[in-house]
Formats: C-alpha cells, structure tokens, sequence
C-alpha cells in the first residue's frame, strides 16, 4: 500500500502525461496506477482536475507575475493543479498540502521552483482565508 507521499507522486506523473501527450486524465492514470492503487483519495482528486482544470489554471494564472500558466514547465502544472485540487477540497491540512507540493518540487523541478510554487499556493490560501 502507498503511502501519502507516493499517492501525491503518481498523481503528478499522470497529470504531467496528460499535459505532455494530451491523454485522456483516465488512461494517464490507468497507465501510473495499479488497479488496486486506485482508491477514494485518487478517484476525488483524479475526477475534481476533469470538472474544474480550466478553473484552476485561471486561479493559478492570477498569481503568476509576467508569466502564463502555459510558460510553466510541465511538471510544475502538474504539482499545482494536483495541490489546488486537494486544497480546494481540503483533502488535508494546507500546511501539509503546500510541503508536499514543496517537496515534490525540490524532487522534479528546476532548483529554485519550489520558492515559486510555494509562493503561488500561499497567494491562493490567502485569498480563500
């Protein structure tokens, strides 16, 4: 069984083969996940991107100075929509939330990413307090 942490990483690596190869979120997650890995936290996750990505691409959006959602590497979108979708659904403590996306960041990305989306996630945070 995965932990937390490994949930969160297979989470971001469908939504990173999803915005890389424009896949269906279904199969990018059928393809990351085993079928038995596949529980009620992923399916909220997994299902909330489906209605509300356009959403959350345009809150993101407002707190990304001279720059567009689009311009983010693609692993960065993915740790953000994830993050913003559990956040949104208060999946777990937000303080929790915002680490997690920091760690996965200081993992995947470029070195000094983890400041930027540690600073967009605490902009939305405020702004929804």
């Amino acid at each position: 069984m995965l932990n937390r942490h490994e949930y969160r990483e297979k989470i971001v690596f469908s939504l990173y083969q999803h915005l890389l190869l424009h896949k269906s979120l279904y199969d990018c997650f059928a393809n990351n996940f085993e079928e038995d890995e596949i529980n009620d936290y992923v399916r909220l996750i997994r299902d909330d991107i489906l209605i509300n990505k356009d959403n959350y691409i345009a809150e993101i959006s407002q707190y990304l100075k001279k720059w567009t959602f689009e311009r983010l590497n693609l692993v960065e979108q993915a740790i953000l929509l994830e993050t913003v979708s559990e956040l949104k659904q208060k999946l777990n403590d937000e303080a929790v939330v915002i680490d997690e996306a920091v760690i996965l960041a200081k993992e995947y990305c470029d070195d000094e990413s983890y400041k930027f989306i540690n600073g967009v996630l605490d902009n939305i945070c405020n702004r929804s307090a």
